[in-house]
């Protein structure tokens, strides 16, 4: 693998985390699930730390993302709301490879718990929102657009062979 990091967008539900560590996995690299590395820096989890408000989660998220991005070939899992903020994505691109993960909105309802997913757990249609909101930021950062609407082996196979290629053109 190359110095490149490999960063996950996309929705929450859509396979990030997963698809992060079965890349990472592979690769033999170190993986961040950044929801993850905010509980575990912060003691608590997500959806207590959103009772805090979300734009406190949001500098929260910025802070983690400063933590993380210099590093070198490793694979970040993103929060779905990272695309909110223009200077977490400037950051991120600075060392990584942007995939968007893209999965169809049914899917995601049909295969995610989203009780403990703060802007998603009183009301799962907040989802198409969401992403009518987010979709435009997704597609604007993203390197390349991945659909996850198969299995989670082929959405690492498109990942991994894209940065073999780059790996090879750089």
């Amino acid at each position: 693998m190359s110095t490149n990091n490999i960063v996950l967008i996309g929705m929450p539900g859509c396979g990030k985390s997963s698809i992060g560590l079965m890349i990472s996995n592979i690769l033999q690299t170190d993986f961040y699930d950044l929801d993850q590395y905010i509980e575990e820096q912060e003691h608590t989890s997500i959806p207590e730390l959103f009772k805090l408000g979300e734009d406190y989660f949001r500098q929260l998220e910025s802070s983690a993302v400063r933590g993380i991005y210099h590093k070198q070939a490793v694979v970040i899992s993103t929060g779905g709301g990272i695309v909110t903020r223009p200077d977490n994505m400037i950051l991120l691109r600075q060392t990584g490879i942007i995939f968007y993960i893209e999965r169809p909105i049914e899917m995601i309802l049909a295969s995610s718990d989203l009780t403990n997913r703060p802007l998603l757990a009183a009301d799962n249609n907040r989802i198409y929102t969401l992403l009518e909101e987010r979709k435009p930021l997704y597609e604007k950062y993203c390197d390349f657009r991945i659909i996850n609407d198969k299995s989670l082996e082929m959405a690492v196979d498109l990942i991994t062979n894209i940065m073999k290629k780059h790996c090879h053109n750089t």
